[in-house]
């Protein structure tokens, strides 16, 4: 088995708002948790970034999926500005922690959320380029 995706990325780009929702689709593919941003194999909660992390919850997907310095520079919360405001699109909860923990949500809520939030942001390229 290969380690979670997020230990791949060390790519030093800062990534786009699409990039960023499928980083983020990525790592809840992986492993979805709730209760905590982030948790390891032993379930216990740990900071979406660990390289121990092998489950996150949608915040935390997102979280771990920007990448971010410990001092970031607005180029990167642009990017991440968009991805939020995509997944605003199609996630009426205001507190995405409030809707990743509802007790009816399930991994597959979670990744259909994330690739609707992606074609939010092609289809805004799409008209931003007509």
């Amino acid at each position: 088995m290969t380690g979670p995706p997020h230990l791949r990325w060390r790519d030093q780009i800062v990534p786009g708002p699409k990039r960023i929702l499928t980083r983020a689709h990525d790592l809840v593919t992986f492993g979805w948790c709730q209760g905590a941003e982030a948790r390891d194999a032993g379930g216990v909660e740990i900071e979406p970034w660990d390289p121990k992390a092998t489950a996150w919850s949608l915040l935390g997907a997102l979280v771990a999926a920007v990448d971010l310095p410990p001092d970031p520079e607005p180029a990167y919360l642009g990017p991440l500005r968009r991805a939020l405001s995509a997944l605003a699109e199609v996630v009426e909860e205001p507190s995405l922690v409030n809707w990743n923990d509802a007790p009816e949500r399930t991994q597959e809520h979670v990744i259909g959320v994330l690739e609707a939030a992606r074609h939010v942001c092609v289809r805004w390229e799409t008209a931003e380029s007509t």
